[in-house]
């Protein structure tokens, strides 16, 4: 039970400290000018701070700190054990990224510099032992990742770093999507017994709901690349924490795509397109999948209901998935992923006819003219 209660605790001590420290990060941020300044990729108008993966990071990192020193006060034998050299390459990577986003947030690194600098925090904490050391593929087996284990765990971890980075686009859509995640990966992890990642998750969450309250739209603050890449590290190496642990939860790299399928789709849609159009996959653009929300028009806070919507619905996909027997959960996530995928071609399909439609209604006007 100890485990429940650390999570509570964390998830409040970080939700507290959030909401203490964001509106003294706005008000700096207007006294010093640290805005996120509008171009025509970006949808907001105002000049609105972009510093508040600064309260994300300390709301998260400082209760995880104090709460994992309660344990070892209290010599809980379940947190005692896990804190040693290992941890230290996790929250090591998890420093680093953070840095590198906050550095991006003052000074717009180069997106090569920025990629190198996420390959070696994602590098860090694969050096801690956090690796995926095989492929499960249903029917067919496990297999042995070998000596590519590493550069595969690397590449999951900036994957979906980069993934949660790309939809980062409107008020409130990172921070729900995340939250939503690290609810699921919270309470999946309790039930499986493993209390750190659980505090790690419940941690996350409350300094996203903490941040979500100014977020909201009209969002007063924005979290920047400091937070969105925090948070993208963090739930790409939660799973990892218990992935080669005896009695680890089956499935859950699993599981943790399904919560980010959302990004996942975004992120995968828009490497396509850019290499289609001959582009660089970083190269910015206006067809996220918050732009083709706006563009059939509905607004940020309709949005913001179909997604949250759907994002509790993958969540409970997600924990009763964890519970099923192997055979039937396959069956059961194949059918999510192929929807969610169907879904995300019928957004598009809409899109493409409505342009269509415009395009030949411009070509008539032209004739007339």
């Amino acid at each position: 039970m100890f485990g429940i209660y650390y999570s509570l605790g964390g998830f409040f001590l970080s939700f507290l400290i959030n909401i203490l420290l964001i509106p003294v990060v706005i008000r700096l941020s207007h006294r010093y000018k640290w805005y996120d300044i509008p171009d025509k990729r970006k949808i907001h108008t105002g000049l609105i701070p972009r510093l508040g993966g600064i309260g994300i990071f300390i709301g998260t990192s400082l209760s995880i700190i104090i709460l994992l020193g309660i344990s070892v006060i209290f010599r809980r034998s379940g947190f005692a054990l896990f804190v040693s050299y290992r941890i230290f390459y996790l929250l090591t990577g998890l420093l680093l990224i953070y840095c590198v986003g906050l550095i991006d947030d003052f000074h717009n690194l180069k997106a090569p510099i920025k990629f190198m600098l996420q390959l070696v925090a994602a590098g860090i904490i694969t050096a801690g032992g956090y690796v995926i050391r095989t492929l499960t593929i249903p029917y067919l087996g496990t297999f042995s990742l070998g000596f590519i284990s590493y550069p595969v765990t690397i590449l999951w971890i900036v994957g979906i770093a980069n993934a949660i980075n790309l939809v980062d686009g409107m008020d409130g859509l990172a921070g729900g999507i995340t939250g939503f995640a690290a609810l699921s990966i919270g309470i999946i992890m309790l039930i499986h017994n493993s209390p750190i990642p659980a505090l790690i998750s419940f941690a996350l969450l409350g300094s996203i709901i903490g941040f979500l309250i100014f977020n909201f739209p009209p969002a007063k603050i924005f979290m920047g690349d400091s937070g969105s890449l925090f948070l993208g590290f963090t739930l790409a190496s939660l799973p990892l924490t218990v992935l080669n642990s005896p009695g680890r939860p089956e499935g859950i790299l699993i599981a943790t795509v399904t919560l980010l399928m959302i990004p996942i789709l975004d992120t995968a849609a828009a490497i396509v397109r850019r290499v289609k159009s001959k582009k660089p996959i970083y190269a910015p653009d206006k067809k996220h999948i918050h732009h083709r929300l706006l563009d059939l028009g509905l607004s940020e806070k309709k949005i913001l209901a179909v997604v949250y919507g759907f994002s509790s619905y993958l969540s409970l996909i997600a924990i009763t998935s964890m519970v099923l027997p192997k055979e039937m959960n396959v069956y059961f996530i194949l059918v999510i992923w192929i929807g969610s995928l169907l879904g995300y071609m019928f957004l598009n399909y809409i899109e493409f006819k409505k342009d269509a439609g415009s395009d030949a209604r411009d070509n008539i006007h032209k004739n007339l003219l």
